[in-house]
């Protein structure tokens, strides 16, 4: 027998408030004249079987990017670890590829490398590093981890990297192109964004 194929789905977390943004979506920014959503979709729907996007407005405007939208379910907004269980529970593949919305940068490379990191290392949950730190939304995990979170999430815990260190992390190294990950969170991230506009990556 040969070996068992391995389903791969393909997840965006769009889901958060941009609180320190004044609460605009960051999804639905611009970034070379294309939304920072539409960067991500090009980067991981030609590796993977389905595209699902979480988030919890304007779903009306995500939907025509995606096979298919998902909220976090709740009004709790528990936070990513939220975002990222309800991609999962809309999953029927054995893993799923993640990113969050707001790195519209992310390396050509992404899907190709975390899958070559995950042959490597069957079975365990992987996330970028890029040298000086990790990137805990950047993400090839099993789908069957929904249930962890949810479990997680019911303790009163939120933290999303001390979650994903109780469930066989292995880290995925892109040093070589650590711009690629940058997350645009406050104002500050967002010039230092567009100031690779005229930039390679």
């Amino acid at each position: 027998m040969g070996e068992k194929v391995v389903t791969i789905d393909a997840g965006i977390i769009a889901g958060g408030q941009g609180s320190r943004l004044d609460g605009v979506d960051k999804g639905l920014l611009e970034w070379r004249g294309v939304e920072f959503t539409l960067h991500i979709v090009k980067r991981l729907r030609p590796y993977t079987r389905k595209l699902i996007i979480n988030c919890n407005r304007n779903s009306e405007h995500y939907w025509p990017l995606a096979d298919l939208v998902v909220s976090d379910g709740d009004d709790a907004f528990n936070g990513p670890l939220a975002g990222l269980r309800s991609l999962l529970l809309a999953s029927d593949a054995d893993y799923l590829l993640v990113s969050p919305c707001d790195t519209p940068a992310l390396p050509e490379d992404f899907a190709e490398r975390m899958f070559d990191c995950l042959k490597q290392n069957p079975g365990a949950t992987i996330a970028v590093d890029d040298g000086e730190r990790l990137h805990p939304l950047h993400l090839l995990i099993p789908v069957s981890l929904a249930e962890s979170i949810s479990e997680y999430l019911a303790s009163g815990e939120r933290r999303m990297m001390k979650w994903l260190k109780q469930n066989n992390l292995v880290c995925c190294d892109f040093s070589d192109q650590p711009e690629g990950f940058l997350n645009v969170n406050t104002p500050k991230e967002l010039e230092v964004l567009m100031g690779q506009e005229n930039c390679g990556r």
